[in-house]
């Protein structure tokens, strides 16, 4: 058989069968581009673009800009963190951005975990305002290292495996004293009630940090709404701002905006493969 053949045999699955393989394919994996779902099925990229729509708007996968990620609803999922950074990049990258416009010359800010803020970190190291950092992330540390314009303080504790944060004492009795701005937090899961978490010593930190922010701003992608992990991080209205991308659905919107929440929707301007 003829690789042509062989791609419009592919082509001509039945759309119920494809999906299914689609689906098959998020059981063990976090995030797919549109190219490779399409090199996994043997179909054309237009072809998965109304695939995964379909399977967005039956809630089982969530569409990204370029591809699509897994649905968050096992209380005890967490990517790892080379996953984490290859999900939802240009999403990610939008919220980023978006905190960064929320900085303020000679304020101290507490930097939380997690891929979004490793690129939050990216675009705080580019700028030249002054501004305090507080953080419990070796990479967000690295970045922010030995710039000028950064007076970084790094609490300490034991490192997580895997991962690049720092968790447990001196630095839970380190962040009791202190009294900062603003907190950029992050999150595994979030629904209208609660931001949640699926590691214990994680969530202590991150309630740590937030009594110790005047303020607190969660940013997170739109694949982490619609559910709930484990450990609860903190009421909803305990958030000031909670920033996400435009693939939030409408009903999700609809629920926080009914909630009283203030969440702000960035768009995302790159375009789709």
């Amino acid at each position: 058989m003829t690789d042509e053949a062989e791609f419009q045999s592919a082509e001509d699955m039945l759309p119920a069968e494809r999906r299914q393989k689609i689906l098959d394919w998020f059981e063990h994996n976090v995030a797919a581009s549109n190219q490779e779902l399409a090199k996994l099925v043997g179909a054309s990229v237009s072809t998965i673009r109304r695939d995964l729509d379909q399977l967005d708007s039956q809630g089982l996968v969530r569409r990204t800009h370029g591809g699509a990620v897994r649905i968050r609803r096992n209380a005890a999922f967490e990517p790892t963190t080379d996953q984490a950074r290859q999900t939802a990049v240009e999403e990610k990258r939008a919220i980023a951005e978006a905190a960064a416009g929320l900085l303020e010359p000679d304020m101290s800010i507490l930097i939380d975990t997690g891929s979004t803020l490793h690129q939050f970190a990216q675009i705080i190291a580019g700028l030249s305002i002054p501004l305090t950092v507080v953080t419990s992330d070796l990479f967000v540390a690295g970045t922010l290292a030995n710039k000028n314009h950064i007076r970084l303080i790094v609490p300490g504790g034991h490192c997580r495996p895997g991962a690049f944060t720092l968790l447990g004492e001196p630095g839970l009795s380190f962040l009791r004293d202190l009294r900062c701005d603003r907190l950029f937090l992050c999150s595994q899961a979030i629904d209208s009630e609660c931001a949640s978490d699926t590691s214990w010593d994680l969530v202590q930190a991150k309630r740590a940090m937030m009594d110790a922010a005047a303020s607190t701003v969660l940013m997170a992608d739109s694949s982490r709404f619609g559910a709930r992990a484990l450990y609860r991080i903190t009421a909803m209205d305990r958030v000031g701002t909670i920033l996400t991308d435009d693939g939030l659905d409408m009903e999700e919107r609809q629920r926080f905006h009914d909630s009283g929440a203030n969440l702000v929707i960035v768009p995302v301007s790159s375009q789709e493969a």
